[in-house]
């Protein structure tokens, strides 16, 4: 009888257990939700890029690898963005530093054949307008930039975000945490993410 009894309560220990992981992992997805909410005003476009790194059949080690890769390179972009759209600006004064939100999906997927890591980005407090030739400037400079990089490919594409679509676009980016028990919560990119301090105190 007292062996069925510690087999329960090791049952009931470990139950308890996953709910209190559950429950931390829905509070953190929660205030990294209101977290991009409270940036999407700022943004002004949306950018997917496609990497060159397949991800079916790819075993978890593999994959940390391939998410490194893919970090570097967008690292690359956002540090040549950064000087692209301030000159220098951005390390004289925090203000003109543009908002750069990215999300690195596709880690979780290793059943679809045709399914690559790819990056969403909303970007923001870019010190102009956002027009329709901004718009195409902007995808061409990334899309060289992008390119060039390691594992960056030709496919990237440029939106402009409109008032009540950024709020969505901030959203969908953060997609990939909200998909149950496989629900990826790293998929915010923040070794790549900035948001000058000012709009944060707004």
């Amino acid at each position: 009888m007292g062996k069925i009894f510690w087999f329960s309560c090791s049952n009931i220990n470990n139950c308890m257990k996953a709910i209190h992981t559950a429950q931390h992992k829905a509070a953190y997805i929660a205030a990294q939700h209101d977290y991009l909410q409270r940036v999407a005003q700022h943004c002004d476009y949306a950018i997917t890029l496609q990497t060159s790194l397949r991800t079916a059949g790819i075993k978890a080690r593999t994959m940390e690898g391939r998410l490194y890769k893919a970090q570097g390179s967008l690292r690359q972009l956002r540090n040549k963005l950064n000087r692209l759209l301030t000159g220098n600006g951005y390390k004289r004064n925090n203000r003109y530093l543009p908002v750069f939100v990215a999300a690195i999906e596709g880690t979780t997927n290793d059943y679809d054949l045709n399914r690559t890591l790819h990056i969403h980005i909303a970007l923001g407090n870019t010190g102009h307008t956002a027009t329709e030739e901004t718009r195409r400037l902007l995808e061409d400079g990334i899309r060289q930039i992008w390119a060039a990089t390691d594992v960056g490919t030709a496919d990237v594409k440029v939106d402009r975000l409109t008032k009540g679509t950024e709020n969505r676009w901030m959203g969908y980016i953060g997609k990939e945490a909200h998909t149950g028990s496989t629900g990826n919560t790293g998929v915010i990119d923040y070794s790549n993410t900035q948001i000058p301090a000012h709009l944060l105190q707004d």
